[in-house]
């Protein structure tokens, strides 16, 4: 009997722990993936946490999705939408994760077709990435989502003494 894939979900208030947990995860797992620093991050009171949730919920400005399976966090995603009269029609794809046991299943590509979904039911135009050039993995992920490079970042990241140049992707 195969095992049903992954739910892909809007978070909710409840997830708070698992959220949480999910993010420090990557972001210590890959450094060099995100612009947000770990220590940062880990120091943040839960109210922050909770008011990245709360602005998910509201749908409006932001969504953050979790995959599910079986009561377990396994990625993680979120699209920000730019405010302001003359930047709302464009929105940035952040936060992409999954869990290392759940890799090579398609569900990083499941996640960024929610994202995308909800960016169009939000009336965004563009949506953005950025990723790390080292990451050949999600490049091609957010290729066959339709992202095409627009061009490249220098040295936007410094994990230690070592930088990293990203794609920027649309």
């Amino acid at each position: 009997m195969t095992q049903p894939p992954p739910i892909i979900r809007p978070i909710r208030e409840a997830d708070l722990p698992a959220y949480k947990a999910l993010r420090l995860e990557a972001l210590q797992a890959h450094p060099e993936a995100y612009g947000s620093d770990y220590a940062d991050q880990a120091g943040d009171p839960d109210s922050v946490w909770m008011g990245r949730i709360q602005s998910s919920l509201e749908g409006k400005w932001s969504r953050i999705f979790l995959a599910e399976d079986s009561g377990e966090m396994a990625g993680l995603l979120a699209a920000y939408r730019e405010k302001g009269a003359k930047v709302c029609h464009s929105a940035t794809l952040v936060s992409v994760y999954v869990r290392p046991r759940w890799r090579g299943r398609g569900l990083a590509d499941q996640m960024v077709q929610e994202a995308i979904a909800w960016s169009a039911s939000a009336g965004v135009r563009i949506l953005r990435l950025t990723v790390v050039t080292s990451n050949t993995r999600a490049i091609r992920c957010y290729q066959r989502c339709g992202f095409r490079v627009c061009g490249i970042q220098p040295e936007v990241i410094r994990v230690g003494t070592q930088y990293h140049d990203e794609l920027l992707m649309w």
